[in-house]
């Protein structure tokens, strides 16, 4: 592969030269077989290159001293790399020997506080007794794992934390959150501290002095775009390429049947019953299941990605949405397609408060609210539990609060 890998004798040569020729070549046929282009791999071979030489560099030409010296390569990178990107294909590379049994397996990373016994126990109670889920229990255990580090800074132990140092640590997290979420995160250590009191971890409580930030309920206006932006930003995206067909049919999805970013990511092919013509959309956050009627432009869209834009060879994969890139597996997280989302607002120059998924979300509730649509039936049609959650979209019948303004107040008594 290293004859062929680059359109120029000098990158080849250059390849050819690395003591790590051979695992190198051997990783890239890999993602050869994943489906990974052969721009991308000159791409990992160029950076593994690099990484080769800065292992001999230090006078160790083993491959039992790659895994040691990963972090060293990507801190001393220069600045204008993507080291995050950098250490996923070094990291990669590395499964890659381990795989193969050329390297052993690295050993698993030092805990991050230093009471991990302190943190198991307590994301055990919240587990076992109080039912928070796994995703829950992991989103405070990272906050736990913050405030032990801070109280146990310089050496100091747990049991001589005072006031000082909890007031200290809000304030630090106040800079790196918003209100709302350090209304949670407060809640989160209230909860640690009066663990840690109750187990004479600490010798008083010091939850009485967290304090949490007021977050008054519906406060913020649902941010929504008009339908002639909606169709501007479909109109914006080129669906001439598989990325655009991919990226039009689930803004198609949250424009039209206002679904959440992970539904709509996370539709399969049995949920599309073409017959019938019928979308279900399964497992919501209300744990509910609601079945639309397939609207032929949606219908369109798909029929278009499936047959023009889904990769060649994604046969195993029952997700409708894969990813762009290889190795072509079903997309992961929401946040990807909400990055989508605010691309083509910036291409169409349309400036919105917290831009994501749920401003199509919002756009939705708001164009049944424009039909004189009831709030039970928004609240049905987005799939809502609660008639509470529906409230919100109140503050956006702005036809009805014309009325309201142009009345004398009389009809509201």
């Amino acid at each position: 592969m290293s004859e062929g890998l680059y359109r120029t004798e000098r990158g080849n040569g250059r390849l050819r030269r690395s003591w790590l020729v051979k695992s190198i070549e051997g990783y890239c046929r890999e993602l050869a077989g994943r489906g990974y282009k052969r721009s991308t791999l000159r791409v990992y071979a160029s950076r593994l290159v690099t990484f080769g030489d800065f292992v001999a560099s230090t006078g160790a030409r083993r491959l039992n001293r790659v895994i040691q010296l990963v972090r060293p390569f990507v801190e001393s990178t220069n600045a204008n790399h993507n080291r995050r990107a950098l250490g996923s294909i070094i990291r990669g590379f590395v499964r890659h020997l381990v795989r193969q049994g050329v390297v052993p397996a690295p050993q698993p990373p030092i805990p991050r506080c230093s009471r991990p016994d302190l943190i198991d126990d307590y994301a055990r109670f919240l587990h076992e007794h109080r039912g928070l889920c796994g995703r829950y229990v992991q989103n405070i255990r990272r906050c736990c794992e913050s405030l032990l580090n801070h109280l146990g800074r310089g050496g100091k132990r747990l049991d001589s934390a005072g006031p000082r140092a909890v007031q200290c640590f809000l304030t630090l997290q106040g800079k790196l959150y918003q209100r709302t979420t350090m209304s949670s995160r407060c809640g989160i250590v209230r909860g640690f501290l009066t663990y840690l009191y109750r187990r004479n971890v600490i010798p008083i409580n010091l939850s009485p002095l967290v304090v949490s930030p007021r977050v008054f309920r519906h406060e913020q206006c649902p941010r929504f775009l008009t339908r002639s932006q909606v169709q501007a930003v479909l109109a914006a995206i080129d669906q001439g390429t598989p990325l655009g067909r991919r990226d039009y049919a689930m803004m198609m999805l949250l424009a039209t049947y206002g679904l959440r970013g992970i539904e709509a990511i996370r539709l399969r092919l049995d949920d599309i019953d073409w017959r019938k013509q019928v979308l279900h959309v399964r497992r919501r956050k209300a744990g509910n299941n609601t079945s639309y009627p397939l609207d032929p432009s949606v219908a369109g869209a798909i029929i278009a990605y499936l047959r023009h834009g889904r990769p060649t060879g994604a046969h195993a994969h029952r997700e409708v949405f894969l990813s762009s890139r290889a190795p072509f597996g079903p997309v992961q997280y929401s946040a990807n397609l909400g990055c989508r989302v605010r691309h083509y607002l910036a291409e169409v120059t349309v400036t919105i408060d917290r831009p994501g998924t749920h401003t199509f979300r919002y756009s939705c509730a708001q164009r049944l609210l424009d039909r004189g649509s009831s709030l039970k039936i928004i609240g049905d049609y987005l799939g809502h539990g609660s008639p509470d959650s529906t409230q919100r979209y109140t503050k956006i019948a702005i036809e009805q609060l014309r009325e309201i303004a142009r009345g004398d107040g009389e009809d509201l008594l």
